[in-house]
Order: C-alpha cells, then sequence, then structure tokens
C-alpha cells in the first residue's frame, strides 16, 4: 500500500486506541463512582441492620426487666412462674422461649433442678418443666455465665435442645436479699433473627452476617454454597494481619476476599456495636454483581468497537484486493494528470510569450494573453514574422478541456507548418479545413481568423472562418471600428467550403485587436454579458489613457477590466486577446536609382554594372556588396528564365534604394505568380545525383538577404530584398 493508504490506516487504528482509552477512562470512572456508592450503600445496610439488631437486644433487655417484679413477687408459688414465661412469649411474637432457671433446691418439693419454660410451637405455646437428667442447666452456658459474672448476659449462639433450633439467650441474675436464686432468660431464635436481618439485600447475592465479638456466627445463610464463603468472611474479620481500609466515614472497615467456591472476588463490611454486647454486623456482596453491569456495558462497547473494527478491516481487507487496480487506476490518473501537465506546458509554450516578441524590429508591436477556463483550453492564437510579413491567427475550438485542447494544438500547428510556405490566407485556410474535415468523428469546429500583414506596406490579408470581427484601433482619430469580414464557416464543418482572401491598408499608429468570445460573452453575477459595446468602449478608454502606453499593458488592463467585471462568478470560457499596433518608420531616402531591363540574359552584365555603380556610391564594403550582387543576380536570373514565357518579352525594373540604414532592392516583373518565398528550400544533404533541379538559387538568395518580401500587385510580381549594416 501507499504511504497514504497507510497513513489512513495508521488514522483508523489510532482512532480505534483513542476510542478504546476513552473507554476505559470513563470506565475507570464509572468504577470509582461506583465503589463510592458501594460504600454508600453498605454503611447503610450496616446500618440499617445494626438498628434492627440492637432493637432485638434493647426490647429483650426490655422485657425482662419488666417482669422481674411480677416474678419475684410471685416467687412462693412454683408454678405460677409458668405464667410469667407463658405471658412473655405470648406478648412479644421474636421470642423462641421463655424459662427461668432457679439455683438447686430451691423449691424442695420440685426437686433439685426446676426450671419452668415456655415454648412457642406451631400449634401454640407450651409450658413445662424442662429440668431433668436430660436437661442439667446448670451446666449449660447461659446459666454458668450468669453465675460466674453476675451480672446479664448474651450467650450464644448454641442448640437448644428445647426450641430444638439454634439460638441465642439473654439471662440475668435473680437476686433475693443479695442472693441469686434464679436465672432469668429469653430465646431468640437465630433463624427468625436471620430472615428479619436478611429480608433484603443491596445485590441478590449479598448477604448478611451476625456476629458475636468473638467472631462467632451468630446469623447467616445455613446453605451450603455460603459455608466457605462465610468462613472466608469470618477469617478475614478477625485476622489482624489482614489488611483492612476504613471506609471515607469512618464508620465500617472494608476488607476484599476471595470466594474458595467458585474463586468470585468478594467485599465485607463489617462494623462493631458501639455498646453492649458489642456484636459485629457484615455485609458481604460481590464484585460480579457491584461491577458487573458496568462491565456488561464495557463488554458492548468493546463489541461495537470491535465490529466497527472488523467492519474497518472488511473494508481494508477489501481495499487490499482492489489495491492493484486502484494503484494502477492511480498510476493511470498520475499519469493522465502529468499528460495533462505536459500539454498545458506544451499549449503554453505553443503561444508566443516573450514581451516584445521582435526586439529587432521597429515597425511593429505585438502581444497576447490567453487564460484558460480549465486546466487546458480551446482558444488559440499565434504569430511569427516571415520575408517582411506577419503572420498572426486567432482562434478558437468548440467545446472545453482536453479534446477541444487536442484540436487547439492540430489547428496550430497546421497554422505554422502551413504559412511557412504559404501566403494567401484563403489557401492557408481552405488546408486548414481539409485537414480538420478528415475523420472529424467528435464534429468539433474552429472559429479562426488568419491575417498577413506586409510590413513594409501596411497591406492586411485575411481570412475570417467565423470568428468575432477583429476592432481597428485608431489612436489619432480615437475611434474604434470593426474590420468589415465575410464570417465564412468554421473549420471542420463541411470540406468543402470556400475562403476567400480580404484587404485592408493598415495605417500607421493603427492598432488591431482580436478576441475570442469568452470575452464579449463573460457574464457577471446579474448574467449580464461584457459585451461588443462595453468591449470597444474599455478599448477606447484605455487607448486614450495615459497609463496604456503600450499594447501590453492594453492587454492586461482588459483582462483586470473583464475580472472586475466577473467577480464572483466562476470563468465559464477561455478568455483570449491579440493585440497588433502598427508603427512603420519611413526613412527619408538618401539615393534612388532605377533599370529597366527586358527578360534577356544578356542584360546580366548592364545590371551587374548599374548595381556595382550604386553600391560603390554607397560606400558599401566589398564583402557585403559581393553577397548583394549574387543576390540580385539570382534573383534576376530566376525571373528572366521562368517569369515570362517562352520566347515572349518581358520588362524587369530593378530599383535600388538607400536610407542611410540599409539598401532596398526592389524588383518588378509581369511575368507569371511566383513567390519565391513561398517555394519549399532546396534539400541540400541529398547528393547531387538525388537532389531534384531547382531550389538552390532562392535558397541562396535567402542566405545572402536579411530579408525578403514578395507581393503580387495589379498583376505584378514585387520582389523586395533588404540588407542591413552595409558599411
Amino acid at each position: 500500500m501507499g504511504f497514504k493508504r497507510k497513513r489512513g490506516l495508521i488514522i483508523i487504528i489510532v482512532a480505534a486506541m483513542l476510542l478504546e482509552l476513552i473507554s476505559a477512562i470513563q470506565y475507570y470512572h464509572s468504577r470509582n463512582i461506583l465503589a463510592q456508592e458501594l460504600e454508600i450503600h453498605a454503611e447503610t445496610e450496616l446500618t440499617l441492620k445494626t438498628l434492627i439488631t440492637k432493637e432485638a437486644i434493647d426490647i429483650s433487655e426490655q422485657i425482662i426487666q419488666s417482669h422481674i417484679r411480677d416474678m419475684k413477687r410471685d416467687l412462693g408459688s412454683p408454678d405460677s412462674m409458668f405464667k410469667v414465661a407463658e405471658w412473655i412469649v405470648k406478648t412479644y411474637p421474636n421470642l423462641a422461649g421463655c424459662g427461668i432457671a432457679f439455683t438447686p433446691n430451691y423449691y424442695p418439693q420440685k426437686g433439685r433442678l426446676f426450671e419452668p419454660y415456655a415454648l412457642r410451637t406451631d400449634s401454640g405455646i407450651q409450658l413445662k418443666q424442662v429440668a431433668g437428667r436430660t436437661h442439667d442447666y446448670t451446666k449449660q452456658g447461659f446459666y454458668k455465665a450468669v453465675i460466674d459474672s453476675q451480672r446479664a448476659c448474651w450467650v450464644g449462639p448454641y442448640y437448644d435442645t428445647i426450641v430444638k433450633n439454634k439460638v441465642i439467650s439473654y439471662a440475668l441474675p435473680i437476686y433475693d436479699q443479695q442472693q441469686i436464686i434464679a436465672v432469668f432468660g429469653l430465646d431468640i431464635s437465630t433463624e427468625l433473627l436471620g430472615n428479619t436481618l436478611n429480608l433484603r439485600h443491596i445485590y441478590p447475592s449479598s448477604f448478611d452476617l451476625l456476629l458475636t465479638e468473638n467472631g462467632e456466627k451468630i446469623v447467616g445463610p445455613t446453605d451450603a454454597k455460603h459455608k466457605q464463603s462465610i468462613k472466608n468472611v469470618i477469617h478475614i474479620i478477625n485476622d489482624s494481619t489482614i489488611s483492612k481500609t476504613n471506609s471515607q466515614s469512618g464508620n465500617s472497615r472494608i476488607a476484599e476476599f476471595r470466594d474458595q467456591n467458585n474463586g468470585d472476588l468478594g467485599y465485607v463490611f463489617f462494623s462493631n456495636f458501639k455498646e453492649f454486647p458489642h456484636w459485629q454486623v457484615a455485609v458481604v456482596c460481590y464484585d460480579k454483581e457491584v461491577y458487573g453491569p458496568l462491565r456488561q456495558m464495557r463488554l458492548y462497547m468493546l463489541l461495537m468497537l470491535m465490529a466497527g473494527c472488523s467492519v474497518l478491516g472488511f473494508i481494508i481487507w477489501r481495499f487490499s484486493t482492489n489495491d492493484l487496480r486502484l494503484q494502477k487506476s492511480q498510476l493511470e490518473q498520475e499519469r493522465i494528470n502529468s499528460e495533462l501537465g505536459v500539454a498545458r506546458d506544451i499549449q503554453t509554450a505553443m503561444l508566443p510569450e516573450i514581451y516584445p516578441p521582435f526586439p529587432e524590429r521597429n515597425d511593429v508591436d505585438i502581444y497576447g494573453s490567453l487564460i484558460a477556463a480549465r486546466e487546458v483550453g480551446g482558444d488559440l492564437f499565434d504569430f511569427f514574422i516571415r520575408d517582411e510579413k506577419l503572420f498572426f491567427c486567432i482562434g478558437d475550438v468548440s467545446g472545453k478541456g482536453v479534446p477541444a485542447a487536442m484540436v487547439m494544438a492540430v489547428t496550430h500547428s497546421l497554422f505554422r507548418s502551413t504559412s511557412t510556405h504559404e501566403n494567401n490566407p484563403s489557401h492557408i485556410m481552405q488546408t486548414l479545413n481539409e485537414s480538420i474535415c478528415q475523420n472529424n468523428e467528435s464534429s468539433m469546429f474552429v472559429t479562426l481568423f488568419i491575417g498577413i500583414l506586409n510590413l513594409p506596406t501596411g497591406r492586411l490579408r485575411y481570412c475570417n472562418a467565423g470568428h468575432d470581427k477583429p476592432l481597428i484601433i485608431k489612436r489619432q482619430e480615437t475611434q474604434v471600428q470593426n474590420l468589415e469580414a465575410k464570417a465564412h464557416l468554421p473549420l471542420g464543418v463541411f470540406v468543402d467550403v470556400k475562403y476567400e482572401t480580404e484587404e485592408y491598408l493598415l495605417t500607421a499608429n493603427s492598432t488591431l485587436f482580436l478576441y475570442t468570445d469568452g470575452l464579449t460573452e463573460a457574464k457577471n453575477i446579474c448574467r449580464q454579458q461584457f459585451g461588443l459595446q462595453r468591449t470597444q468602449e474599455q478599448l477606447l478608454t484605455l487607448t486614450t489613457s495615459p497609463h496604456t502606453a503600450d499594447i501590453c499593458s492594453l492587454i492586461k488592463n482588459m483582462e483586470k477590466t473583464v475580472q472586475q467585471f466577473t467577480i464572483g462568478t466562476e470563468q465559464s470560457d477561455d478568455l483570449t486577446m491579440l493585440a497588433i499596433h502598427y508603427t512603420p518608420k519611413n526613412h527619408k531616402c538618401i539615393l534612388t536609382e532605377e533599370l529597366t531591363i527586358t527578360n534577356n540574359i544578356c542584360q546580366i552584365t548592364m545590371m551587374n554594372q548599374f548595381v556595382k555603380s550604386m553600391l560603390e556610391r554607397i560606400n558599401t564594403s566589398s564583402a557585403i556588396a559581393k553577397q548583394l550582387r549574387l543576390a540580385i543576380e539570382e534573383a534576376v536570373v530566376n525571373i528572366i528564365n521562368y517569369a515570362y514565357p517562352s520566347e515572349t518579352e518581358g520588362d524587369i525594373i530593378l530599383k535600388i534604394m538607400y536610407d542611410g540604414h540599409c539598401i532596398q532592392v526592389v524588383i518588378t516583373d509581369s511575368g507569371f505568380p511566383f513567390d519565391p518565398t513561398e517555394a519549399v528550400k532546396a534539400e541540400t544533404t541529398l547528393s547531387a545525383e538525388d537532389r531534384p533541379i531547382g531550389g538552390l538559387g532562392i535558397l541562396l538568395v535567402r542566405e545572402l538577404i536579411d530579408s525578403i518580401n514578395y507581393e503580387r500587385v495589379d498583376g505584378h510580381n514585387i520582389l523586395t530584398l533588404t540588407k542591413y549594416n552595409i558599411i
């Protein structure tokens, strides 16, 4: 996978880790909150169970205290003791039984041991004398504890054979003249007390324990599954070496333990009675119930996270399976983008950018700009100078993007290749139309304007193929007008379209302004077009402005004007502008001579003498003079041999002019039209046997002369040869 895809995968993993971290932090804080709530609930439970137990203790102590007087009053009647015990059990339903154990031989008539007892049963309260050989209460713990301590005691838990259940007993001594005569006791069933204490719990698996001061269980679960857990809890409470923490309130202590039955983690909260009998109450709960819902929620979140990761994993898997295809597609896209970039560079390179484009010339100034609506555009413009003629064109391809750019490149190349040997705009247009119509399955067409400006004379020959008419800016007359041009069909529509050449004489200090419809059809936010009238007004304003000193400033200011007009909107079409400012420099001739000869080769000697004499008068250097004589001779000989029909006599006028800067030789004849500037250059790389006849003379003239210009005017061939730096 590429770097970007790896980075995406890393981002996904980091995001998953962040989500997991957030979940873990949330779980940690939620667990702390639950732990605090558990402590609060446990202390509340401890307080409640302590109050319940304390209430049972207080009631038991109050019961005996309230009936001691009745018992002492009836000591003379042993049988009345049954009534006292019966009344107590009947009055307080939580009691399992009540008995009065007299000291041995207190009632001789009742035998050595006498213990009247009231027992609660399912059928009612039974009264019976429980002392005997099988029940010697003097050997039992409650009796011995009271006799030994001579004060009230809580005893138990123990199994009472009378109640036939495990009980705890509260007993106190009965005195008669400073002498203990009996032990008055109440029995409370631990099962009944356990049912009361375990009536409700914090959690379903929680349970409560009531322990003696020494840690012996009084009340607690009796089922087998809690047996080992109770032992663990009692051991933790009683073992001082085991770490215990105080609750935040300080009213209880907390310890952890591991249940040996199932290995579950548990928590025990316990506290002591502050008053007699200093029993201990403990609340036990398990970690799985305290934090179980939180863990379940955490599990759900993990499952959701895993599900999300699984989906992401599936996406990554699908991504990896299609990685090769994606890479190929990406490489293809990169290739296309690269080719688009190359196409943009090529397209830009096709357009002249250097300003001024012809620094060596002082008769013409030209500048153009193209702002594409997309990466590549369908507009084009071009210009170049050949043989003292400025060839230029501007065009607009139908459509946008790459197809239009390809047609634009083809049109540009065809214009360049055709214009190198053709001086007729209509012929150039015809050739371009025929080429574009071939295999034009996309039915794209091109509006094109081609112009050829003869720089020495200002004669403009042009042909228009459906393009917007150029504008002529006359600075001296401060006016802008359309150049009249026939609107022929665009290129690429029909192959048999006939194009015509039109002419216009461009005066000095005039500017020819060409543009595409991206200028006039530019729209503002109100959907209004820039329009031809606004274009003319802006051109006139800019032309007369002191800030528009040259045509480069003219074009750039027009761009700014259009941008301000269309601010807030998207460029919908390519914007192309081309301006040509014609400024011919006419130097006053110092010397002008003319010679007329006929098309007879014998008159070449006379012509050479005329040329030699003129060059000597101008004081031309010998080297330059040789080049000029040779070039003039080649041109005239070519006219003699080919301009006129065989055995037909015709005139050849040779005119030499010198203005102090250059020499111009104008050769005029009325023979067949022949433009030497259109002739194909001779192939000098071939051998003499393989090279076709002709072409070397024209090649020689081009090499010897700085510029060559041809015109066909009024049935005459006018060939102008110019040579600079003649001294």
